[in-house]
């Protein structure tokens, strides 16, 4: 039977975390023994739930945004402590698959130690280091893949380096999970006012959550929604927008059941308003979202920056997109004195194309297709 060892950087529920969920349930369904390297949190809870073996490693705390030398040596001791200290687990691995990219040194020290294949898993639209350091790993001759979630990351990629122009280069586009797949459409906009917005995901700065205080108060008569806390991102950014924050902004903190909680709430409108973050402007870290897919699966009205992948998103989804902060406000106006019938259509149209295009089932079964092809039986 063969044996894979996923390493994953957060304990956390991000994105990534739940791409790893479903990669773990294609290896478990491919008859693949599985270990994953992790850090305390629900995501390693809910590993172990499938009942894989989980060795709880311990955080790797770098400073946001630009690295500084002290970092270099962390990250670089870090690694080598998660290495040694898993020798055996990493050995009897016929593949290691890194999923981010904080733990991608381990996967070199097991290709050139032990002589392991190894792949890594990108879920963001990261900066030239990252870059670097992901060109060094394709080059590696038991590196059997780099694996992205969408076109854009494979676009930034090659246009860093036509070396990414390769085959070991595989793109398995992110999908919904069985939580959103099979929801029927609902109709938030009929017999009832436009009240509720909100912003799902981890709460910083290059999610845009910001824009929110500004609505509120213009809207006094609306509510808006976080749901999402800070997680391994910025506790700062997040406590100085509840304090800059108006009454009718709610927090939620993380939430474990999406679905139960739009329903909860009445959500009516989701804003995906990230931005580029300020220690790298022009540069988007939007690769693959997730949340448009999911909210257009629960019949909300999506509303997403054209920025990065999420141009991508709107485009195939058929969402509403804008430019700049500034916009939302006229938008939403706009969508106050709307019939009920326009958002209702538009909502229905976006659902019908996400429960379609991105179908849990072909998620998985393309998940269960990349293991076999990086571990032959």
């Amino acid at each position: 039977m063969k044996n894979i060892t996923f390493c994953d950087q957060y304990g956390q529920l991000g994105g990534g975390q739940q791409v790893l969920l479903e990669l773990v349930k294609a290896a478990l369904e491919n008859r693949f023994t599985v270990q994953v390297l992790i850090p305390e949190g629900p995501c390693a809870d809910k590993l172990e739930t499938l009942g894989v073996e989980v060795r709880r490693i311990s955080n790797c705390a770098l400073t946001q945004g630009k690295k500084s030398v002290l970092d270099v040596m962390r990250f670089a001791m870090y690694n080598l402590s998660v290495f040694f200290n898993n020798f055996s687990v990493l050995r009897s691995a016929d593949l290691i698959y890194v999923n981010g990219n904080r733990l991608l040194p381990v996967a070199f020290f097991a290709q050139r130690i032990l002589g392991k294949e190894a792949a890594c898993h990108i879920h963001l639209n990261h900066g030239k280091l990252e870059k670097k350091l992901f060109r060094i790993f394709l080059r590696q001759r038991r590196t059997s893949a780099i694996v992205v979630p969408s076109a854009f990351i494979q676009r930034e990629l090659v246009h860093f380096d036509t070396a990414f122009d390769s085959p070991k280069v595989r793109i398995v586009e992110n999908g919904l999970d069985a939580r959103f797949t099979s929801t029927a459409f609902e109709d938030r906009f009929s017999s009832r006012p436009l009240r509720h917005v909100g912003i799902v995901g981890r709460v910083s700065p290059e999610k845009g959550q910001d824009v929110l205080p500004a609505l509120a108060r213009r809207f006094p008569d609306m509510d808006f929604h976080v749901m999402g806390d800070a997680a391994f991102s910025s506790a700062d950014f997040y406590a100085t927008l509840r304090r800059d924050s108006p009454a009718n902004v709610h927090f939620h903190g993380w939430v474990e059941d999406l679905p139960q909680k739009v329903r909860e709430i009445g959500l009516q409108i989701c804003l995906v308003p990230s931005r580029c973050p300020e220690s790298t402007p022009g540069h988007s870290f939007e690769a693959a979202p997730l949340v448009p897919m999911q909210m257009a699966a629960l019949s909300c009205l999506v509303m997403v920056r054209r920025l990065g992948a999420l141009e991508d998103i709107a485009k195939s989804l058929q969402l509403i997109s804008f430019d700049s902060d500034e916009e939302l406000i006229p938008m939403i106006e706009s969508l106050r004195v709307q019939p009920a019938g326009e958002p209702l259509a538009l909502c229905e149209n976006s659902h019908k194309l996400a429960v379609s295009r991105y179908s849990h089932n072909s998620f998985h079964e393309n998940l269960k297709g990349l293991l076999r092809a990086l571990i032959p039986v």
